[in-house]
């Protein structure tokens, strides 16, 4: 439940009130809470689809990787035709493959078993900014929401000065200015109502592409700025924190990479050896016999020396790029632990300012209202006055409309920041 009432400065309250009753969605739209939309996300959203392309393209790798090379057939005929012409000739034919004298295929299938995880890592941190965004996107359609009905509290309360105020001007009580004055207030607030109800459409259609649905789609969202009767917690555990986050897990998936990378290219040291089977037939005139025939077969083996290459560049880039991950994982648990520190801070600092406001403030703003209308009754206060009361308790509910919708973008900051999104940790929801 709201603990306060909040208006926005009078010129944002004005245009709320004719959001709230004129730009409604139409017809009775599916009504979604916010994880619900972030789920909705999760399956919709074109980007995640196209991203969702390189796990395919991981996978695909994984599963061709770690096969021999193809074998080779060689053919070879000759005779002596150009020659003495004696019927002289002979012929080959082998089959040979290519084998590693290492465990280089079974490393290449485990790097590209990291890949995969690392391209799963990389769609979870696309989600989790994309959550992160739809988050904060909600929290301003409903400030615009909530800031309309506001401005038709102003509009109604307006109504009712300017009514009252015509009848005492036809009767001669009043001077006719300040009825003009009323009417005056009236176009200002119908102005920013009109103001307001265009910002919300804005921000429909802004959520509605973040969910990946078409503009036409009628939705609604089952939510309310709401703040909490008790203070939020100040911290959190960040091993736990550490364990959501899309970013940390991929920064250490990156570190598994080059592990993996690196045992691969070291079993690139040596070169593949080559066996040889083959068959080999020949004929040749043998005096006094004439001409012979002969069949060989046998087994050749072709053994690459490491005596100048040994891989060593690719071992050295190996190396260098597991230190940059290492690197990376001290890095991203010192940013996220910044990002957690500042976040909490901000939503326990926004916390206690939007309470206050939602205080006496706003109470004795209504009060005094009550009172200078009373006294202008009775001519003891002019219109001047009942304006100015009227307007600053607009601005009071309007700034603690301001501190509840501040809190609860720290509160979406701190959601982001902790990754507590529903489906973010695996990625086949985005397929």
């Amino acid at each position: 439940m709201h603990r306060f009432s909040p208006l926005l400065p009078c010129s944002l309250l004005l245009l709320l009130a004719l959001v709230a009753g004129k730009a409604p969605l139409t017809g009775a739209p599916r009504a979604v809470t916010r994880d619900e939309a972030i789920r909705m996300a999760f399956a919709n959203h074109p980007d995640l689809k196209v991203a969702s392309i390189q796990i395919d393209r991981a996978a695909s790798r994984l599963r061709w990787s770690g096969r021999l090379e193809n074998p080779e057939l060689e053919l070879s005929v000759s005779d002596d035709g150009v020659g003495l012409d004696e019927g002289d000739g002979n012929y080959s034919v082998a089959f040979a493959q290519r084998f590693p004298l290492t465990a280089r295929l079974r490393n290449e299938k485990g790097l590209r078993r990291h890949q995969v995880i690392l391209a799963e890592a990389e769609i979870a941190e696309r989600r989790r900014e994309l959550a992160g965004e739809i988050d904060l996107a909600l929290i301003e359609l409903l400030a615009v929401r909530e800031r309309g009905r506001l401005v038709a509290e102003g509009i109604s309360l307006n109504d009712e000065i300017q009514g009252f105020l015509e009848k005492l001007a036809s009767a001669g009580e009043v001077s006719k200015l300040d009825a003009m004055q009323a009417k005056l207030a009236a176009r200002t607030l119908g102005q920013e109502r009109e103001r307001l109800a265009a910002q919300e459409k804005q921000q429909r259609l802004a959520l509605l592409r973040l969910l990946g649905l078409e503009a036409t789609t009628d939705l609604s969202v089952d939510a309310s700025l709401v703040l909490p009767e008790t203070a939020p917690p100040g911290q959190a555990d960040l091993e736990t924190i550490l364990s959501r986050r899309p970013d940390h897990v991929l920064a250490l998936a990156k570190i598994d990479q080059a592990s993996a990378a690196l045992v691969l290219e070291e079993s690139k040291r040596w070169e593949d050896v080559s066996l040889k089977f083959f068959v080999e037939g020949e004929k040749s005139t043998d005096a006094p016999n004439g001409l012979e025939r002969n069949t060989f077969t046998g087994i050749g083996l072709s053994i690459p020396l490491p005596l100048r290459q040994r891989n060593e560049d690719g071992i050295a880039q190996a190396k260098l790029d597991g230190e940059e991950a290492t690197r990376s994982v001290e890095a991203a648990r010192f940013q996220i632990r910044g990002e957690c520190e500042e976040a909490y801070r901000a939503r326990s600092d926004s916390w206690l300012l939007a309470s206050e406001a939602a205080g006496e403030l706003p109470t004795l703003a209504k009060q005094q209202l009550e009172a200078v209308r009373a006294a202008h009754g009775i001519g003891e206060a002019t219109f001047l006055q009942v304006r100015q009361a009227q307007e600053q308790l607009l601005e009071v509910r309007g700034a603690a409309l301001d501190f509840l919708t501040d809190y609860h973008r720290a509160e979406a900051r701190v959601r982001l920041v902790t990754g507590a999104y529903p489906g973010l940790a695996t990625s086949t929801e985005s397929k």
